[in-house]
């Protein structure tokens, strides 16, 4: 990639999810590699910087301002992974720069009181290119100059930041001095563009750390002296680009949110359905800008579960016989039932009080608790072959029930393998609720299907719609009621006994008929909005996988 090429892929990159730290990284993977700045065939080649490197170091050494090292071999075509100029030159890291691995004085010689040297022990202290001072020390061991790049070896391995002054550095850390006036920066640009291969040359279990006998052999590209003023400029030129592109990112990501929240709180609290399709236009007409990410669209999904439940999605209809009626013909088909034997006697719950109901319904629908819409279909032990619903089988996502159920033996049977269920009925998992593991048995299995005991069985009485039901399971307001009931740590569930006690609103049956239709074709709009979002996802990942790949 050309330094033109690299512009004019700037802004599909940068539109990439994580398109910023993108093209910080590739900005100094073309840097190293040569491909940021042209070269100059004036400059001085990189072989005679190396060679005064070598010069300053014997020099150094011979005054003891540093120690002896040993002997580097030189680099190998085969142990790098890309191509340089021809007037770069690839050298061991030991023998570019001045190494020294710290070493952290006994607590008694650091302080909070700003006595002493400046100590930095590690990742912690270091800010975006420079360290901010916690500690200071009195009795320094190891030491690091203005201008020395600090690297962290110890957990993590490879960050960096750029020392201000003379301080005292921890064993968390070690000093990289650039030797024959090359620049800190391409220094700290350098290592930073290698920081993963640093950190994978980590050992230890506790936590990772590099030893100088890793790091000295290190394999490093040097371009010419000028040539690395020359990249220096050009990275900080691009760093900069990037830092206001980041800032102008963030303040449009701001005024987004801001107005993606502002038109969810007006659907929100829309108390009519001529408010809600008011409300609903102003999302429509505005759904690129206001949801950018399939995560955004959890809320507005809530948003309509919580509009339905309440009965502000769809006109209550003068005509339609009300919720009481319903419910009257519901408790007679549970007695009838009773009295076949086909459902269990519950000892009445009493009538729901006041603080256990969470809002207001309309006039034509009514306050029950869970048992009053639904009944269980009981449970046996598997004596011949059957269809098996586990909770793993539930797509939760989608609420529904993946197409392939196992069919087992009743010698393969589960323990919890025991619930009866048929169609129409919706289960529920009761252990880790949260997680919303709900579907509608909504096909005819063959052979009997069974359900695992994790499951609270629900079969709508007739007049109630299974889909609103599921709905009901899903809406915020059931979640925080669940939430509250749940119990246990690792595992945390609800039994059906407080489960079926839940209070929820009872519309009359025309009017769920309504709900559902409207609820169905809002989440199907959705739907089409989350598939837009992650098919442009998908094409601005693959058009930064494009542009970045030709490094």
């Amino acid at each position: 990639m050309t330094p033109g090429e690299f512009i004019a892929a700037f802004d599909v990159i940068a539109e990439a999810p994580g398109g910023v730290e993108r093209l910080r990284a590739l900005v100094l993977q073309l840097a190293v590699r040569g491909r940021l700045v042209e070269q100059d065939s004036g400059d001085e080649p990189a072989s005679v910087l190396l060679e005064r490197i070598a010069d300053e170091r014997m020099e150094l050494t011979e005054k003891k301002k540093i120690r002896v090292s040993k002997s580097l071999s030189p680099v190998s075509q085969y142990e790098v992974d890309f191509e340089i100029p021809q007037s770069w030159t690839w050298a061991r890291l030991g023998n570019l720069y001045h190494l020294e691995m710290g070493q952290s004085p006994s607590s008694q010689f650091y302080n909070q009181t700003g006595d002493g040297l400046p100590f930095y022990q590690g990742k912690a202290d270091f800010g975006d290119r420079f360290p901010t001072v916690r500690y200071w020390c009195t009795k320094p061991t190891k030491l690091a100059d203005e201008g020395d790049v600090l690297l962290s070896v110890r957990a993590p391995i490879g960050p960096t930041n750029i020392a201000t002054e003379r301080c005292c550095i921890g064993r968390g850390l070690a000093v990289l001095r650039p030797l024959a006036g090359m620049p800190t920066e391409y220094l700290l640009w350098t290592i930073r563009a290698f920081e993963e291969q640093l950190d994978s040359l980590g050992t230890g279990t506790t936590f990772k750390a590099i030893s100088r006998k890793l790091l000295e052999p290190f394999p490093l590209p040097l371009p010419p002296l000028a040539e690395q003023h020359r990249i220096v400029a050009k990275v900080d030129e691009l760093m900069g680009l990037i830092d206001r592109l980041e800032t102008a990112q963030s303040s449009r990501e701001a005024a987004r949110v801001a107005g993606r929240d502002s038109a969810l709180a007006a659907l929100r609290n829309a108390a009519t359905p001529q408010e809600v399709g008011v409300a609903w236009t102003c999302i429509a007409e505005r759904m690129d800008d206001l949801f950018t990410d399939p995560a955004d669209l959890v809320p507005l999904r809530e948003a309509v579960l919580q509009l339905a439940v309440r009965g502000r999605l769809v006109e209550q209809e003068p005509d339609d016989e009300p919720a009481g009626r319903l419910l009257e013909l519901i408790v007679a088909e549970k007695a009838e039932l009773v009295n076949k034997k086909k459902v269990r006697k519950r000892k009445p719950n009493g009538s729901l009080m006041s603080d256990e109901i969470p809002f207001e319904i309309p006039r034509s629908w009514t306050w029950v608790r869970l048992h009053d819409l639904a009944h269980d279909l009981g449970q046996k032990v598997p004596d011949k072959t059957f269809s098996y619903i586990d909770v793993s089988a539930i797509d939760n996502k989608r609420g529904a029930i993946i197409s392939a159920v196992p069919i087992l033996d009743p010698s393969e049977a589960p323990s919890r393998a025991r619930k009866l269920v048929r169609l129409g009925a919706v289960i529920y998992s009761t252990v880790r609720p949260y997680l919303l593991n709900i579907a509608i048995v909504d096909c005819e299995y063959s052979p009997m299907p069974i359900a695992s005991t994790a499951f609270a069985v629900l079969h709508p009485h007739s007049g109630v719609h299974s889909r609103l039901l599921f709905f009901y399971l899903r809406a915020p307001f059931f979640v925080d009621f669940v939430t509250a009931q749940m119990k246990g740590v690792a595992y945390p569930a609800i039994n059906d006994t407080d489960l079926l006690c839940a209070p929820v609103p009872l519309p009359p049956t025309a009017e769920q008929y309504r709900i559902v239709a409207k609820v169905d074709e809002l989440m199907g709009l959705i739907d089409q909005l989350e598939q837009h979002l992650v098919d442009k996802r998908k094409y601005h990942e693959a058009s930064a996988d494009a542009a970045t790949n030709v490094v």
